[in-house]
């Protein structure tokens, strides 16, 4: 589907997305369409954990074969460039060139940087 990334088993936390190939800042990583779910929903821990914010009612969960694979960190090499709440499309690109083989992050939210911390 995506021939720079591919989802392995990551160092960091269960799976994660790597690069295949050499990517430059700014290119393209994946466009992925997204799942909405009602935040009061209670799913079960393995999708919870795929989630993402998106609007004050629902969370969404990517519906492809990378998105929801971004692990965490602080200084990402990953960013969301856009999310497009009509056609609940997200598209994520690189914030820094990235090596072959490396694991692509993403930089979740301030909370959970407070989550992690504890």
């Amino acid at each position: 589907m995506y021939n720079s990334v591919e989802v392995k088993q990551s160092p960091l936390h269960g799976k994660g997305v790597f690069a295949t190939r050499n990517i430059a800042k700014g290119e393209l990583l994946a466009t992925c369409d997204m799942a909405l779910i009602h935040v009061n929903d209670n799913l079960p821990e393995n999708l919870a954990t795929l989630q993402f914010p998106w609007s004050e009612d629902y969370d969404a969960i990517c519906l492809s074969h990378v998105g929801s694979f971004f692990n965490h960190n602080s200084e990402p090499t990953a960013e969301v460039k856009d999310r497009d709440f009509v056609n609940l499309i997200k598209t994520f690109v690189a914030k820094t060139d990235i090596e072959k083989g490396k694991e692509i992050t993403i930089y979740y939210n301030d909370a959970f940087e407070d989550f992690v911390g504890k």
